[in-house]
């Protein structure tokens, strides 16, 4: 069993996380019972809602557990959008994804596509994952924490939720982020990131794509600040404990009628934010746009994110790490933490004298939606769990199987998301600066996704499938963990699990033919594009046919770049085509403000026609 356990993390969240003792025994109640259906969902992610849907619209009976009281997950946590200015949707979308992104988006009177992507507002979403689900006549039941699970030989027999209720079916789908279902059953999985040589990946492992930053991240009594990790930077190449990193995905509204004002926390302290206060006096960091990720949605709010490329952010390094082993108490106490630091970061920015006016400003517009997540204090049900454990299942993909081979014969669904991770950890680097490690940004390409990962080994268990905590690599799970690509790989799951249902087959088993003949009379794409040599000969957002520099050119560029279509380019608007000119930004943007606008962009495409050197300007922005 490759499973890691016991991750050791002395990172300040994790230590408060996991001095929380367990405060509920599970121990079963007098009115427990055992629910038998054809099929159990654990974890109403929208992978879990689809592969609910399908495999009750194929005739199965379905029960749908949620851990917490709403359905949806991230995409009715804070994450708006469904990401397709890094993918192909075209090509690789359909079925119930299509059926929800239209929904979700169409809700409320506003544009669905903003930026070229579909976007929505967290109550429409919750909304329109209710209706598909009535619909379907899908049973919910809430608040439903996995206990332990019982087995007859390679089969899971039921699985028991604290209070002592246990459900028993023929099939099983663990559609959780964190992977719980699957990891109670005993089947194999790992957590963290795989050395570079463990499968020839060249991504893998600890990696450092971002210079060291010369800030100083000792205090005066020679003790490193809050979200610096302890321990010498590891070597570039090795294993590594920690996982894509986690933050609070939440949604700020710039309209007074309906915000909710930014607050002080009740256990503000501002050493926590040293760091980011030093970096904001050496200026190297000089925007909010910087420390917070906002794209723009309709009715005056904005969806907050961690930066892809950060200095400081809303990740707390090391803070992830111990996530999934632990209790779901502990898990509270760590939710509680990214919350409380999020609240925090924005205070400081708000509020602190250390902070340039213009930031302090940019700052104070925001306030909590007000008509957002308002039985929880209008924070999101869900942390942003990028990445959880990961089966070793029948196939693992890896940066391989994304880049080079990437036809499959079990194929059943096509991927194409850029291999897309956030900063994992931090380090002192040196006695005078600090470096951060772990980010991975590489456009993506389409490839098949197969069956197999789908699947555990069969010796391991022959009734689970796995769409969410799938069977991967953390490279190719980069590209892979995205909420559109787990619905599409929860619809065949469902479909897989009517199927074993009604034969009583093992999961890998089935025909994967008649797998693949449901889901492409469900919509779903399965072939690679006939035009697929030209998609990856061309950048994702193809270059502006017209004269360098002239009007057309700029006007493409801001057609191209400028996401939430606010007239301006935020710099992780810049980074998600730029990123190879990630300097360049500060550069461009002259009154660092955090936003390129159309001057600014005029005024260097001018400056870089009269000087054919331009690139040299790289080492002042150093």
């Amino acid at each position: 069993m490759t499973r890691t356990t016991g991750i050791s993390v002395t990172n300040w969240a994790a230590a408060v996380a996991l001095s929380i003792a367990a405060a509920i025994s599970g121990a079963a109640s007098a009115s427990a019972k055992t629910v038998r259906r054809d099929v159990v969902v654990y974890g109403a992610t929208p992978g879990g809602i689809t592969a609910a849907i399908a495999a009750a619209r194929d005739g199965a009976s379905v029960v749908l557990l949620e851990q917490t009281k709403h359905v949806g997950g991230l995409s009715t946590s804070g994450l708006n959008r469904d990401e397709t200015n890094h993918m192909y949707p075209k090509e690789t979308f359909g079925g119930l994804c299509e059926q929800f992104l239209s929904d979700a988006s169409g809700r409320g009177g506003g544009p669905t596509r903003r930026g070229g992507v579909y976007t929505w507002e967290a109550h429409d979403a919750e909304a329109a994952f209710l209706k598909m689900l009535a619909d379907a006549g899908v049973e919910v039941r809430y608040e439903q924490l996995i206990d332990g699970v019982s087995r007859d030989g390679a089969r899971i027999a039921s699985l028991t939720v604290r209070g002592g209720d246990a459900y028993a079916a023929k099939v099983f789908v663990d559609a959780t982020y964190e992977g719980d279902l699957m990891a109670k059953a005993g089947v194999s999985c790992v957590i963290g990131r795989e050395a570079r040589d463990a499968y020839g990946e060249s991504l893998a492992g600890v990696i450092y794509p971002d210079k060291p930053i010369h800030v100083s991240p000792y205090d005066a009594d020679g003790k490193l600040l809050p979200g610096v990790m302890p321990g010498d930077p590891p070597k570039a190449g090795e294993a590594s404990p920690h996982p894509t990193p986690y933050n609070v995905r939440l949604n700020l509204s710039t309209r007074p009628d309906n915000s909710v004002p930014i607050t002080q926390p009740a256990n503000y302290d501002p050493k926590r934010y040293e760091l980011l206060a030093r970096c904001i006096e050496s200026g190297v960091i000089k925007s909010v746009g910087q420390v917070l990720a906002l794209y723009g949605m309709r009715n005056g709010k904005a969806e907050l994110n961690n930066c892809q490329y950060s200095i400081v952010s809303l990740s707390m390094p090391g803070g992830q790490t111990p996530w999934c082993e632990a209790t779901f108490e502990q898990r509270e106490a760590i939710h509680q933490a990214f919350r409380d630091y999020t609240l925090g970061t924005m205070w400081f920015l708000k509020t602190d004298p250390r902070v340039p006016e213009n930031m302090r400003k940019d700052m104070a517009k925001y306030g909590l939606c007000k008509d957002e997540w308002t039985d929880n204090g209008h924070w999101p049900w869900y942390l942003y769990v990028r990445e959880g454990r990961r089966m070793r299942g029948a196939y693992v993909m890896t940066q391989k199987d994304v880049t080079e081979d990437r036809t499959k014969p079990d194929v059943i669904h096509l991927c194409s998301h850029w291999i897309d991770s956030h900063q994992v950890t931090r380090y002192a680097s040196g006695k005078d600066g600090f470096v951060n490690e772990g980010r991975l940004w590489q456009k993506g390409k389409i490839y098949q996704f197969p069956y197999r990962a789908l699947t555990p080994v069969k010796s391991e268990c022959e009734n689970l499938l796995v769409p969410v905590s799938c069977s991967a690599t953390h490279v190719a799970f980069c590209t892979i963990r995205l909420e559109p690509t787990w619905m599409h790989l929860g619809e065949a799951s469902g479909i897989a699990a009517a199927m074993a249902a009604k034969s009583g087959a093992a999961v890998q088993d089935l025909d994967v033919a008649a797998i693949q003949r449901r889901l492409r009379s469900a919509g779903i794409p399965l072939d690679m594009p006939a035009n697929i040599d030209q998609i990856d000969d061309t950048r994702h957002a193809p270059r502006p046919v017209a004269t360098e520099g002239s009007a057309a050119w700029i006007e493409a560029f801001f057609k191209q770049t400028d996401g939430d279509g606010n007239g301006t380019v935020s710099k992780p608007e810049w980074m998600k085509t730029k990123a190879d000119y990630d300097w360049l930004f500060a550069v461009i943007d002259k009154d660092a403000d955090g936003q390129i606008n159309r001057d600014e962009y005029a005024a260097f495409q001018a400056y870089k026609k009269a000087h054919p050197d331009w690139r040299k300007l790289r080492q002042s922005a150093n």
